[in-house]
């Protein structure tokens, strides 16, 4: 049997690397390139099993090291190798933490990289011997990874785009036809809006449940719903903190910690961020399945939106993985939707009017989808969100085709 090796690093050098180094080793390698960290947990329940994972230089953060730490609690058994060009920004305690059994200095020859993935191998092979890993049919190791939430990411590259809008009604929608639990993890540290949005008065918030002083990270996953308040509509928040000051104290391992926790406890998470590429931000993206990409019907947001994918795509976040909602759309404000829509290759997931009665909805703390179903923003919400859903749980949603009267209503049904 091949050594099965996955490689966690934003480009596939170190993996095209492997595969030569280890060439001859006995049985040969099988080494599977994952370039997007949020995706780690789907190529080990999906690829998997693997016998050794490697976190390449991409992962030489302090939230990268949470991350793969993480990892390989969910693809157990597997042995860990880091591969760095330089130190990594964090502790060594940190370090240790991650369980890692080498560290390995890049640029590293082919002759190196072979002796630690021939130490590694050896490593994984006992613990398979004593019976840590279960049995396939053919013998070899089979992982058993923790069933985790998915997990949505609400961004924009303006201000006044309306993620908490987006992120409260995504959250409505999901948590009343999907049957399962939801989330929302309100990332906008400096001024978090979510709780304000819901008329909610949490007691605590997301910097009081990294306050805590946990033995372990399952102490700490087992408590953070202890961290949350409820909405009459069953969607769970975890607050922004009460304070710039507290604000300022999160770091990006703080956020992998915390998303990583309530994924494991809800079937859906919906992180609200700032307008801003900042490390925490990145850290959450890294965790995500979808992220939402907000603009509106302006020049500077249209401008920023196409400067916004454009860094995606060097973060190497996939396109499949993103969707673009406009917002706010009007007629007559000297810019056309078509317009807009053939600066952008990839089709407007949802196109959404502008409407006074999402201000109301706001002021009330209830979700326009709750509050108002049958208006025409609540119908081209539902529709646009409608396919994160189970085939069996959209048939029960309302379509929205037939609903539109006005000229407006027209242009935004246009293919």
């Amino acid at each position: 049997m091949p050594v099965r090796i996955l490689v966690v690093n934003r480009s596939t050098n170190l993996a095209d690397q492997l595969r030569t180094a280890c060439s001859d080793l006995a049985g040969g390698v099988d080494v599977v390139a994952c370039e997007r960290v949020g995706a780690a947990g789907d190529a080990v329940a999906q690829d998997g099993p693997f016998d050794i994972v490697m976190a390449g230089p991409s992962m030489g953060t302090r939230a990268g090291l949470e991350r793969m730490a993480s990892l390989t609690e969910q693809a157990a058994g597997a042995v860990l190798l880091l591969a760095f060009s330089q130190r990594p920004e964090a502790s060594l305690r940190e370090i240790i933490r991650t369980g890692a059994v080498d560290l390995i200095q890049l640029p590293a020859s082919d002759d190196a990289l072979a002796r630690s993935v021939h130490r590694a191998s050896s490593i994984a092979s006992s613990r398979q011997g004593a019976g840590q890993l279960a049995g396939r049919d053919d013998g070899s190791a089979i992982l058993k990874p923790s069933e985790h939430g998915r997990v949505f990411t609400i961004t924009s590259a303006t201000g006044g785009c309306g993620k908490t809008f987006f992120s409260t009604n995504l959250a409505y929608v999901l948590a009343k036809w999907s049957g399962g639990r939801v989330c929302i993890i309100d990332l906008d540290l400096q001024f978090g809006e979510v709780a304000t949005a819901l008329r909610l008065r949490p007691k605590y918030t997301i910097h009081d449940a990294l306050d805590r002083d946990d033995e372990s990270e399952e102490d700490f996953r087992d408590q953070i719903e202890d961290y949350l308040v409820t909405h009459e509509t069953g969607i769970h928040l975890l607050a922004a903190p009460r304070s710039p000051e507290e604000a300022d104290r999160i770091e990006p391992p703080d956020v992998t910690r915390v998303i990583e926790a309530v994924r494991r406890r809800f079937d859906y998470v919906i992180v609200d961020t700032p307008t801003a590429l900042t490390e925490v931000v990145l850290a959450a993206l890294d965790l995500s399945d979808v992220l939402y990409v907000l603009g509106t019907l302006d020049l500077p947001s249209v401008r920023n939106m196409s400067v916004f994918l454009g860094t995606l795509d060097k973060l190497r976040i996939p396109s499949e993985n993103v969707r673009l909602v406009l917002n706010k759309a009007e007629e007559d404000v000297g810019i056309e939707l078509d317009q807009v829509r053939r600066l952008f290759p990839k089709e407007f997931e949802s196109v959404l009017p502008y409407s006074r009665e999402v201000s109301r909805s706001i002021n009330l703390g209830m979700p326009i989808v709750a509050s108002v179903p049958d208006s025409e923003v609540s119908v081209r919400l539902i529709d646009g969100v409608r396919t994160l859903l189970p085939p069996e749980q959209q048939a029960m949603i309302p379509e929205a085709s037939g609903r539109g009267k006005s000229g407006l209503r027209r242009l935004l049904s246009r293919p």
